[in-house]
């Protein structure tokens, strides 16, 4: 038998029959005790074991790292955490999570008391976990890189289009237009995107409201400092992009010349607030637009809130606390 530094039967018989691998360390670092669970994982008697023989057990790959862990936590005698494969009785390779604490005796550093958990399923199912997230990653890119080329494909469509309509027709056709390149630039911002599982909402207006700038609304987009970002999936970021940008259009349909753009949060709700320097929103005109901001913000996850000021229109969209 292993010699044990628990000096209570019913104790060291608790160890012994504990699911958890366990094992004591003298002030030295050195191995004196190993519980019935960690010998039988091993395979091996506690007179292999004890010192550093235990040591053999573990991988190549992993043993010096293991060890620095090792030997820095007692050297400062503070808690450690570590994981390494150790070999098991029958040669398989097993990846285990080794945790360690210091203990005292009448005030002197005695050693460690420590466990292992084999950690092994645990980490195949991490690495399950990251591969689908990668593959969802990049089917994801490759849709909206498609919608992109087709969103291309039919603002090419709407150019040619208007050579041959009337002036009434061309003004649907240059909203309609607006639309789309809206839509596109949501979709190049996001194809860019680091991930598109997780995408600021901050840095998506900061990408696309350039744009819309230039392309003549007649409204001045002033989009303001936060330390309060939105993150949000990619689909609810589309869909975000595309509230805000028909709410643009509004303003600019409205009457206003600025649009003001800020985050805000209020017990632990977030939401983005649109406030227009002049105009009003005329329910006659833009019903439609009205109508979209509200589809498009349902589709983001977000509440609409829009209402009339004395300075001029004004929209919230806000997204509740999870």
């Amino acid at each position: 038998m292993p010699i044990s530094p628990l000096h209570n039967k019913d104790v060291e018989a608790f160890a012994d029959h504990s699911p958890v691998m366990m094992w004591s360390a003298d002030s030295t670092g050195s191995r004196e005790w190993f519980n019935r669970t960690w010998l039988t994982f091993r395979g091996r008697t506690p007179e292999l074991e004890r010192g550093y023989g235990w040591t053999e057990g573990i991988h190549d790959d992993d043993r010096a790292h293991a060890l620095d862990v090792l030997r820095e936590a007692h050297r400062r005698r503070v808690p450690y955490e570590v994981e390494y494969r150790l070999r098991r009785h029958d040669g398989t390779f097993r990846w285990v999570l080794s945790r360690g604490n210091p203990y005292d005796l009448d005030g002197d550093f005695a050693g460690y008391f420590g466990s292992c958990f084999d950690i092994t399923d645990h980490r195949a199912n991490e690495e399950k976990l990251g591969d689908a997230l990668i593959e969802r990653e990049a089917l994801l890119r490759e849709v909206h890189h498609r919608v992109k080329n087709n969103l291309q494909t039919l603002m090419a469509l709407m150019r040619f289009m208007r050579r041959s309509a009337s002036e009434e027709g061309r003004e649907v056709l240059d909203v309609l237009n607006l639309r789309l390149v809206t839509m596109a630039l949501v979709q190049k911002h996001l194809h860019a995107a680091d991930t598109i599982t997780e995408v600021s909402a901050t840095g998506m207006l900061g990408a696309i409201l350039p744009e819309l700038t230039d392309m003549g609304l007649g409204i001045r987009l002033d989009l303001q400092d936060t330390d309060d970002d939105l993150i949000l999936p990619g689909q609810a970021t589309a869909y975000l992009g595309l509230a805000i940008s028909e709410a643009i259009l509004l303003f600019s349909q409205g009457g206003s010349t600025v649009c003001h753009i800020s985050f805000e949060e209020e017990d632990g709700s977030k939401s983005i607030v649109m406030a227009g320097e002049g105009g009003a929103l005329d329910d006659s005109q833009v019903l439609l637009g009205q109508r979209l901001v509200r589809q498009y913000a349902r589709g983001a996850g977000a509440i609409v809130d829009i209402a009339r000021n004395e300075t001029g229109p004004r929209l919230r969209l806000t997204f509740p606390k999870p």
